[in-house]
């Protein structure tokens, strides 16, 4: 039975059980769907009915009243569509999820993409990453509980019946089931896009909360995996902890701060730092670390800081703790803190400060470093392994919040990801709020942190896929092309032909030698077929079969996308024929006009590339250079006049000179060529960006060692 008809009741080959949960499922996501579906309609009519007060012309009016009309149509029916899409996807849960049209054609090598439904897929995607970013936790144990009703491993969220994914793909069909035009459909939904990712982490927990009492692994611990790089290991065994009693590597690390503290104490010197008041008492490690939850706590309290803030909150985070320790002094003399105390005060400030300097100029990334300053300070004063040690859970999540911020947020273009951003703030503000010395607190909210960006750069991944095999398809198509206008060419060469004809020639059935290209290949014998064709079309009437040269003109002609009607017209009136049914004749020249208004194959994607002037030498050079990349290589790139800089990958490029540059969600930015990227660098808008094999982190360390280690030498070089 074909999936689009079946039901769950259908399936008696799982257990009555299994059909029964299938069906309680299936009810439940309908009545947390229900709600919003209608108010997502309610809207759309709404938005529609002004659209239509707005309009200047009576096409964009009736257009919008045709649209509220559907709507309302279909929001009578929609749950009665929703629960017979969906029913028919739970009936088969276990089994792969067909993949979309378009997807299905690139893997089939089918090198011709309508671009506009390329674009639809996309949003659609975007959505449901976006819900499942929402409810990754939710969707994590439904898998695994989906998982146990298919008696098969656990799902992925992608490979969910129910999961968001899906839900989009369903609503689309539903759409398109309504009539809905492809306009309606992509302003359907944006309207669904708030309400469905808001709701999706509530919508997933009463699904799994529907299974728990019926005993489908309902002690499943809620948490999700970790993926990324596994422990290091010496001679099997894992790494110790860090700054474990008595281990080498806390030998290591104790002998590296006590190079660094005689380093900071020649820049104490040179710089003229010591201020502090000798008389007062030294402070104790509890003390400082009771002075530093107090400001911890006040820091939480208060809302983000802006650009100066960040700079005041970095800088002055000694003067701030030396006023909060005078509450605790007992006496006028007050407190200080001890030389190992206030050696790891300067190179957490020193390390944040290079941060800083590497990140964006009132980016989401310097605000966050801000928030999470004084929790690395009172992870370093308690275990100085942090500086040592690279895999120390609070290094491992300064980390990962400062490089993430800085690339998908801050290097980005476009709309924000808010789902991210939202990600991040919450694990800086729950780490700032929380943190009480527990290093396991820095570990899980990095594990966390990790999955998320992760599972963002799966999907990253397979919109650069897309992207890529949009690219070749386009890149083969003007190969093909190319091809048949040479084909056409030959043939035409030294003929005179009348003006319908050589149009139709150069124009429509090029595209459908090359549409035969693309398709079979130019040894096929459609390829053959096509050209002769067109060889027959300039052989003298008596010399041709006109009724068989009709008929493939005419299905030639549709494939390349002439209407029926006008396709007849046009091959009845090149053969000099009566075209049958016609009401009124079409001149020769409205053909024309038709012929040559006509989309050409592939101009929707851009068409012809335009011409560019030679380069000059120092391009070239540059154009040397970018032939000779690697794919997946970085750029950073200039993309107005008021300086905004971005990132961009280089995923690929063509012998042509073709290339296409994506950020890191896998966005396309506008396609070029590698000539036009040369030009650009030349001007210096385009800058190529070092291969990084460390971390930002580990750079800015090392910076900063580096810079005290200059002071030492400037110390020395004096000194006699």
């Amino acid at each position: 039975m074909p999936e689009s008809s079946q039901s769950i009741a259908d399936r008696t080959d799982l257990p009555p059980r299994v059909r029964e949960l299938l069906a309680q499922q299936l009810a439940e996501f309908g009545a947390r769907l229900e709600p919003l579906l209608h108010g997502s309609l309610i809207a759309f009519r709404h938005q529609l009915g002004k659209q239509g007060e707005r309009s200047r012309n009576n096409t964009d009016e009736q257009t919008a009243l045709y649209g509220m009309q559907q709507a309302k149509r279909l929001d009578g029916e929609i749950m009665d569509r929703f629960r017979h899409t969906f029913e028919s996807r739970l009936a088969a849960f276990d089994r792969p999820l067909a993949a979309p049209a378009h997807k299905a054609a690139l893997e089939s090598g089918l090198s011709l993409i309508d671009n506009q439904e390329f674009e639809e897929s996309v949003l659609l995607d975007d959505i449901a990453t976006r819900a499942e970013m929402r409810a990754s936790r939710q969707l994590f144990e439904l898998g695994y509980r989906h998982g146990v009703l298919a008696a098969k491993a656990p799902f992925e969220a992608e490979e969910l019946a129910l999961g968001p994914r899906a839900l989009l793909r369903g609503l689309s069909e539903i759409a398109r089931a309504a009539g809905f035009s492809r306009e309606h459909r992509m302003f359907w939904y944006g309207l669904c896009d708030t309400s469905l990712v808001n709701a999706a982490d509530e919508v997933y927990a009463a699904l799994n909360e529907q299974l728990i009492p019926e005993g489908i692994l309902p002690s499943l611990r809620p948490y999700l995996p970790r993926r990324g790089s596994a422990p290091r290991t010496r001679g099997g065994k894992p790494d110790e902890p860090a700054g474990k009693s008595g281990s080498p590597d806390a030998q290591g690390n104790d002998a590296a701060l006590q190079s660094l503290r005689g380093l900071l104490a020649r820049r104490r010197e040179l710089l003229k730092l010591d201020s502090e008041c000798a008389d007062a008492q030294p402070a104790s490690a509890e003390t400082v670390q009771a002075a530093l939850a107090t400001l911890q706590q006040r820091t939480a309290g208060g809302a983000q800081p802006d650009a100066r803030g960040v700079q005041r909150a970095v800088q002055h985070l000694q003067e701030d703790l030396l006023a909060e320790l005078r509450r605790f002094a007992p006496d006028a003399k007050g407190l200080r803190l001890t030389s190992e105390q206030r050696d790891v005060l300067d190179l957490v400030s020193l390390l944040f400060e290079r941060l800083l300097d590497e990140t964006r100029n009132g980016g989401a990334a310097q605000r966050l470093l801000a928030r999470l300053q004084l929790p690395l300070l009172r992870a370093a004063l308690a275990d100085p392994g942090v500086f040592g040690v690279r895999t120390h859970p609070a290094r491992r999540l300064l980390n990962n919040v400062v490089e993430t911020a800085d690339l998908w947020i801050d290097g980005s273009e476009g709309e924000i990801d808010n789902a991210l951003l939202d990600k991040l703030r919450h694990t800086v503000e729950h780490t700032l709020a929380t943190f009480a010395g527990d290093p396991a607190l820095f570990q899980q909210q990095a594990v966390e942190l990790e999955n998320h960006v992760h599972a963002l750069r799966r999907r990253a991944e397979v919109a650069e896929r897309r992207q890529r095999d949009a690219a070749q398809g386009r890149e083969r198509l003007e190969q093909a092309r190319a091809q048949a206008g040479a084909a056409i060419a030959a043939q035409v060469s030294g003929r005179k032909l009348a003006t319908l004809t050589r149009a139709l020639l150069e124009q429509a059935w090029t595209d459908a030698l090359a549409l035969a290209i693309l398709r079979h290949g130019e040894g096929s014998d459609e390829f053959a077929r096509a050209l002769e064709v067109a060889a027959a079309l300039l052989r003298e009437p008596g010399e041709r079969d006109d009724t068989r040269l009709l008929g493939e003109l005419e299905a030639g002609l549709v494939q390349v996308g002439l209407h029926a009607s006008e396709a007849t017209q046009l091959a009845h009136r090149v053969l000099d024929r009566e075209a049958p049914g016609a009401d009124e004749k079409a001149t020769q020249t409205e053909l024309l006009v038709k012929l040559k208004n006509r989309p050409r194959l592939g101009e929707q994607d851009g068409g012809e590339a335009a011409a560019a002037a030679a380069l000059n030498e120092e391009e070239q050079r540059h154009l040397a250079r970018l032939r000779g990349l690697p794919f997946n290589t970085w750029f950073e790139c200039m993309i107005n006049e008021q300086g905004q800089r971005v990132q961009r990958k280089l995923i690929w490029y063509a012998d042509s000179g073709r290339c296409l540059l994506v950020n890191a969600r896998g966005t396309a930015a506008a396609e070029c060529t590698l000539q036009q990227l040369a030009r650009q660098m030349a001007a210096g808008r385009t800058r190529l960006l070092p291969r990084q094999e460390e971390s930002m982190i580990d750079r800015a360390w090392h910076t900063v060692i580096a810079s005290l280690r200059q002071f030492a030498r400037a110390d020395a070089s004096v000194s006699p």
